[in-house]
């Protein structure tokens, strides 16, 4: 028996340069193994025993020839992958574009092996990893940081936005110019590091390609809404000694929303089945504990409502308060068990449904909208000689843009007591909440529920039915002067949508051959490969939303009464001041903070009539607070990969 070992040697930013693969060995034949930087350690397999009840001599002869089967890991000697027992999950690209795959993100999402969270264009707003617009591999559900892609063997560098990109992109990678996937089935972080505990995914590009192919393959949703059209062509000339390839793809997606889809539509309902095996839709809490109007559909985020003392939250009711609220009223008790009737219709006076999200924002996107263009150019070429010297390069460039809606959003910003507009400053244009919730609590109908419900506590305390109320046991605030309130609102256009621009370009430069000089006695069949690669991910996305330095301004965070607009403060007097819930982060303003500063009413009715969409009062108040966000997110990454593998002797 012959045995194999590499040296390897390289330096890489994000971890080792080294396939994993596997071989056999057989009497007689080479056996691959596992190498460190020098000579290490042989690896034995011995032939199975064979022995068995002989009924003819054919028999025996086959069981002597069984061995058992050498795995080896993290190498780059040849393999059988077939018959090792970390096998690769090969798929064929071609075979995925005869079903109408092309893009790569989508092949190896669909893959065996992907299991949990598949990050891609339905993912919206700020949790995305690599930011928004990113489609990445999850293998076995450990997240895209655990699954390493390699393109030809090579490590591929991250891209994407906002915060510290981790994983590479594969809407980006070139699908026309692959072969095939190749699918690590076990974790390699032995040989690569972390990012390969899941497993490895290696994108083989094609050789064998010659002159020209084209494809245009466009696909229809039944449903309209959500066409994509893919397109590209490549070129490729194959010599006697070598070749070279070039080739370009174009991706679009467009933009499907959330009425696009039956299945979204409309709005998100319960789905739930009892022990019978009976299906049940209908929330039975709300309308149960509280007497609220409900459907079948999940609450989700709320806005119209406004954070008071004591109260906690009330909600807006135009024209209407069931305590002292001006177009407020309180809708229920958590802690008591009952909703709140301050009419007595008989009906509870607010619904929580009223106020959710759920089924009032169609508009936001089920998958956002994608462009991706990618070029690349690589080829080899063999040089004459014994040493049989391969140069080989690979350039690619590729950009992505996005546009996503992720759809409504909630503003949670506290008012200074002493802000004009605030509802519970009475020195203001508001009223005292002390005095606001107290009516409520001598409301008679609330009174009247007060009683039903702790009227068997107040008659095991002496406390006749008529006298169970608020006020018997203390409950009563009375004034209380001006107070911090904080108004929950959803504007459009606030931090919902973005836009990315992704340019990534990804260079590869090396040389491969073998060393005949190394043939002597038992050493034979010697190679190396060395190699550079240079990866740079650019991103940027641009975010329109609510600036926090200028409505703070606007509301009088800057001011030592409070004073909308004004500016007389310091910085180390504001983190004296207080309430903690009006300290801002900001130790300083921006140059472009100041200028063209208007008050802004946060109790404005604009922004509570509607529950999502919701604008600010004045256009000169839109205009000052709405801003853009940009964030520039650079990556470069540079590894150098070297090794030599052969036969150094011949194991029993």
């Amino acid at each position: 028996m012959q045995a194999q070992f590499d040296i390897a040697t390289g330096a890489a930013e994000a971890g080792r340069q080294s396939d994993c693969t596997e071989g056999r060995g057989r009497r007689g034949l080479p056996t691959s193994m596992l190498a460190v930087p020098l000579l290490a350690a042989f690896v034995w397999a011995g032939p199975l025993a064979g022995a068995q009840e002989a009924e003819d001599e054919a028999d025996e002869e086959d069981v002597a020839e069984e061995v058992e089967t050498l795995v080896v890991t993290g190498s780059r000697l040849r393999r059988n992958t077939y018959d090792s027992l970390s096998p690769l999950q090969i798929t064929s690209a071609e075979v995925k574009r005869e079903s109408g795959l092309v893009d790569a993100g989508e092949i190896l999402q669909e893959s065996s092996t992907s299991a949990g969270v598949q990050w891609d264009l339905t993912f919206q707003g700020f949790v995305a990893p690599d930011g928004p617009g990113t489609v990445t591999a999850d293998l076995r559900g450990l997240g895209p940081e655990r699954t390493l892609v390699l393109v030809n063997g090579r490590r591929v560098g991250p891209s994407g936005v906002e915060g510290a990109p981790s994983s590479p992109d594969l809407g980006i990678l070139p699908g026309l110019l692959i072969r095939q996937y190749d699918e690590l089935l076990d974790g390699a972080s032995s040989v690569y590091g972390s990012d390969a505990v899941a497993g490895v995914i290696n994108a083989i590009l094609k050789k064998d390609f010659d002159g020209f192919e084209f494809l245009a393959q466009p696909s229809f949703s039944a449903h309209g809404a959500g066409d994509e059209v893919s397109a590209g062509a490549m070129w490729g000339r194959n010599f006697d000694r070598g070749f070279v390839g070039v080739g370009i793809q174009y991706l679009d997606n467009e933009a499907v929303t959330l009425a696009d889809r039956p299945w979204t539509a409309g709005c998100e309902r319960h789905v739930e089945i009892d022990q019978s095996g009976q299906i049940r839709n209908q929330d039975l809490f709300y309308s149960t504990t509280y007497g609220m109007e409900w459907d079948d559909c999940v609450v989700g985020g709320l806005a119209g409502q406004l954070t008071v003392p004591f109260a906690s939250i009330v909600y807006y009711t135009p024209g209407y308060t069931n305590g002292g609220w001006p177009n407020f009223s309180e809708s229920s008790w958590p802690n008591w068990g009952f909703g709140v009737d301050g009419d007595g219709d008989g009906e509870t006076d607010i619904s929580f449904r009223d106020y959710s999200f759920n089924g009032r924002q169609q508009f936001r996107h089920l998958f956002a909208p994608r462009t991706t263009l990618s070029t690349m150019a690589y080829g080899e070429y063999t040089l004459e000689g014994e040493a049989n010297v391969t140069p080989y390069f690979e350039l690619l460039y590729a950009t992505r843009k996005t546009h996503q809606n992720s759809g409504a959003t909630q503003l949670w910003g506290w008012v200074p007591a002493l802000n004009p507009f605030n509802l519970c400053n009475p020195l203001g244009e508001g009223v005292d909440c002390g005095l606001a919730f107290d009516a409520l609590f001598t409301n008679p109908n609330f009174v009247a529920s007060f009683a039903d419900r702790f009227g068997g506590f107040c008659a095991s305390r002496g406390i006749p039915l008529a006298a169970c109320s608020p006020a018997t046991f203390g409950l009563l605030q009375g004034e209380i002067g001006p107070q911090p309130t904080r108004p929950i609102v959803s504007i459009r256009g606030d931090r919902n949508l973005t836009d990315t621009d992704v340019q990534w370009r990804r260079y590869v430069g090396g040389v491969r051959g073998d060393l005949p000089f190394l043939t002597r006695g038992s050493w034979s069949d010697w190679t190396f490969d060395v190699s550079l690669t240079a990866t740079k991910s650019a991103g940027t996305s641009t975010r329109l939303g609510v600036r926090q330095d200028r409505l703070e301004l606007a509301l009088g965070y800057y001011s030592q009464d409070w004073t909308p607009c004004e500016r007389n403060i310091g910085p180390d007097a504001m983190a004296t001041r207080t309430d903690s819930r009006l300290r801002t982060g900001l130790t300083s303003l921006p140059a472009d903070a100041e200028p063209g500063c208007v008050p802004v009413n946060l109790f404005a009715d604009s922004l509570y009539r509607t529950i999502v969409q919701a604008d600010f009062a004045t256009q000169a108040e839109r205009d000052y607070v709405m801003g853009t966000r940009s964030f520039v997110t650079e990556y470069d990454q540079a590894v150098f990969s070297y090794y030599m593998s052969g036969e150094v002797a011949e194991l029993p």
